[in-house]
């Protein structure tokens, strides 16, 4: 497309937005210079929509009551159906915020069953004075499974000392500690006033690291990077020249798009017109630039194929997330001669395993290695209800990472799992099934993103210098 045509198409899709109606959406259009952003405000959200230079667009959405961003992007104009597409994902966003009038509490005790007396009083007394609040109790066991679906945690005083233990288990969800005499009290106005004091807080972000390596590749390397939760899809793409990190974004959406792909590679070709090489790292199976991931709608799906019919001037590789990940690990742990790292996502009753040898990423026939789903591993409970709770997705990890050292004896092992956050309490685990000798250097990985860029860029290079 020309930039007259951009031009036009940019005109048409912002009246386009102007004229659109939004059940309990206030909508207003706000001028600066030669810049123009269409807000988009309802009780519960707040929306953007901003037009830069270059026919480059903003959409964002945040939530008022947790201050949380629930859907943010930037991409140039292509077609106008594909810049609507998108306009829809950020307004089905705000519909599904809307219906969801309440703001969601979770109380957690021992047993649950004193917060559970408690919880009902706080529902009592939020409705006789119309707060939008709904509160749930749960046992502490429970916690780290459910945790992550409500706005904020409340620990009883019993369970306090564990504040911030379970606060690195659930990372973005404020966790408040009860008062022992607001407990004992039932006081139900203090604790409305801690939830609103709560809401107000700014979580610690986990700090970036800063992996560097000497690079000698003088070639600039867009690296992608894919990390789904159960909320939502975070992509994370940054712009390599050598070790220099020239270009740093992220998409927050709710599910994953095969477009998204295409609207971070043209972003990047804005600043960086000479980009010629592009790595893709993501979950799923993946077999020579196919992805299947049933769960997202890809069903050995020619990712790779499709990139190439779009830009044909620029070299594409898709790879499996935990081998991105090894290998972002392996490049600054050196002296280490072969290492695995085992992801296991929040919610997930198994995960996937990355593993270099000899400094060589281990694919296996069909890239069958590292689905550690297949391993016949005896547990005590399902792998489902196991992983619900920090002691069951402990016995899940340990067991895993004992079987990668029975079969490699690797130098190092690398594991990213929230619900397992002490080391210490995984090695006593796994030195219940194998002696500890045996047990190599655990380390545990609390920064996905910049490992994931970092190992998907090291990947390229290691590509094209073997093509």
């Amino acid at each position: 497309m020309d930039d007259f045509l951009r031009d036009i198409h940019t005109l048409i899709f912002k009246q386009w937005i102007l004229c659109q109606s939004i059940k309990g959406c206030k909508m207003s259009l706000k001028t600066s210079g030669d810049e123009e952003e269409i807000y988009l405000e309802t009780e519960r959200s707040f929306g953007k929509a901003a037009f830069h230079k270059n026919n480059v667009i903003e959409l964002v959405l945040e939530n008022r009551q947790t201050g949380s961003v629930d859907f943010y992007l930037h991409f140039q104009m292509q077609t106008l159906k594909h810049a609507a597409g998108l306009f829809h994902e950020l307004v089905n966003t705000m519909i599904h915020a809307q219906e969801r009038k309440k703001l969601r509490i979770l109380l957690s005790c021992t047993s649950g069953l004193t917060t559970s007396f408690f919880a009902e009083s706080l529902n009592d007394a939020a409705r006789t004075i119309m707060l939008d609040y709904e509160f749930s109790a749960v046992s502490f066991n429970e916690l780290a499974d459910q945790g992550n679906d409500y706005d904020v945690i409340l620990l009883a005083p019993q369970i306090a000392y564990q504040q911030a233990y379970i606060q690195s288990v659930l990372h973005r969800v404020p966790v408040e500690a009860i008062a022992p005499h607001v407990f004992a009290q039932y006081d139900c106005g203090a604790i409305f006033k801690q939830i609103e004091l709560a809401l107000k807080k700014d979580i610690p972000e986990v700090p970036l690291l800063q992996l560097k390596v000497n690079i000698n590749y003088p070639e600039k390397i867009l690296s992608i990077g894919v990390l789904k939760s159960r909320i939502h899809a975070h992509i994370v793409y940054r712009v390599y020249q050598q070790e220099e990190i020239l270009t740093n974004g992220e998409m927050i959406k709710p599910n994953i798009d095969i477009h998204d792909y295409n609207d971070i590679v043209n972003l990047c070709l804005l600043e960086h017109p000479d980009l010629k090489i592009v790595g893709i790292a993501m979950p799923g199976i993946i077999q020579g630039g196919h992805l299947t991931m049933l769960g997202e709608g890809f069903d050995h799906c020619d990712v790779v194929g499709y990139l190439r019919n779009k830009h044909p001037n620029i070299s594409f590789s898709l790879d499996n997330d935990v081998n991105a990940i090894v290998s972002g690990i392996y490049a600054v742990n050196t002296g280490y001669d072969t290492m695995s790292f085992y992801f296991l996502p929040k919610g997930n009753k198994i995960g996937g395993v990355g593993n270099i040898f000899k400094g060589q990423i281990v694919k296996g026939r069909q890239n069958i290695a590292g689905e550690v789903q297949y391993l016949p591993l005896n547990y005590s409970k399902s792998t489902e209800e196991l992983a619900k709770t920090i002691e069951g997705s402990t016995e899940i990890v340990a067991k895993t990472l004992v079987s990668i050292i029975s079969i490699l004896g690797p130098d190092l092992i690398a594991y990213y799992c929230s619900n397992v956050p002490s080391i210490d309490d995984l090695k006593e685990e796994m030195s219940r099934y194998i002696p500890d000798e045996y047990i190599p250097v655990i380390k545990k990985i609390d920064n996905m993103q910049e490992y994931i860029l970092f190992g998907e860029m090291i990947m390229c290079i290691m590509r094209m210098e073997n093509a």
